[in-house]
Parts: C-alpha cells; sequence; structure tokens
C-alpha cells in the first residue's frame, strides 16, 4: 500500500534532522508553525514558535549533547491533517545518557508541518538530563 503523503513529509523530515540539513527541515515546517517540548524545567521545556525559533531549538539539542543526539524513528501514521511519529531520542550530556521513547503528534497543512507536540515516556528523566 503507497504511504500517505504526510507520512512521506515527517519521514522526509526525521531523515533532515538525522543528516542535520537545515534547508530541509526549514522546508518542511511553516513560517508560524510551534513546537511544544514537555516538562516545566530544563533549557528545552515549553513553546518555540515560529520556523527560526525551531530551528535554533533543534540546534540547542545538538549543542547541548555536544553533537551525541541521534532519533531512532520507530514508526509513523499520518491522515489528512496529522502524523503520529513514535521515535526513540539518545543523547550525552554532562555524564548523563538520554533514553526517550517519544510519541510526537504532527500537525499538517498545506504541505508543511504546522504543530508539533511531543509525549514523552519517563518526564523526570527527560527533565533531569536537559536540566
Amino acid at each position: 500500500m503507497p504511504q500517505h503523503a504526510n507520512a512521506a513529509l515527517v519521514r522526509a523530515l526525521f531523515e533532515a534532522l538525522g543528516s542535520r540539513d537545515v534547508a530541509a527541515i526549514q522546508a518542511a515546517i511553516a513560517d508560524d508553525a510551534v513546537w511544544r517540548f514537555p516538562g516545566r524545567r530544563g533549557q528545552l521545556a515549553g513553546e518555540h514558535r515560529g520556523r527560526d525559533a525551531i530551528v535554533a531549538f533543534l540546534t540547542r539539542v545538538m549543542v547541548l549533547t555536544d553533537g551525541t543526539f541521534a532519533l531512532e524513528l520507530e514508526d509513523v501514521t499520518a491522515s489528512d491533517d496529522n502524523a503520529v511519529v513514535l521515535f526513540t531520542g539518545r543523547g550525552q550530556r554532562n555524564g548523563k545518557r538520554l533514553h526517550n521513547p517519544t510519541a510526537l503528534r504532527v500537525q499538517i497543512r498545506d504541505g508543511v508541518a504546522v504543530e508539533f507536540t511531543e509525549f514523552v515516556w519517563d518526564l523526570d528523566h527527560v527533565e533531569d538530563f536537559w536540566a
């Protein structure tokens, strides 16, 4: 069965994240998009509004982990308006190791991502890692 166009969009975005292809990342995200990262503490928690802020957020992930952060894409399912991505984020920082199983809801409009909302399995672990 052919892949839904929005699943292909999200898979291409994750490929761009893995290869650090900023132009491809920017092309997949709307100018006014928002990325919601869970938590109340930690350097990444909260809303990142606008494409530039999202790219800065993603860049900060790499900077804070000295480039060790990696995503392991597990599954993508999509409809005409949304995609749900299951992935695991891994990295190292300040002697700590991140193992973060995550569900990411991506809302899509006119072929670009307009809203990202992350749901993590172990919020205490995530907040401790990014603190």
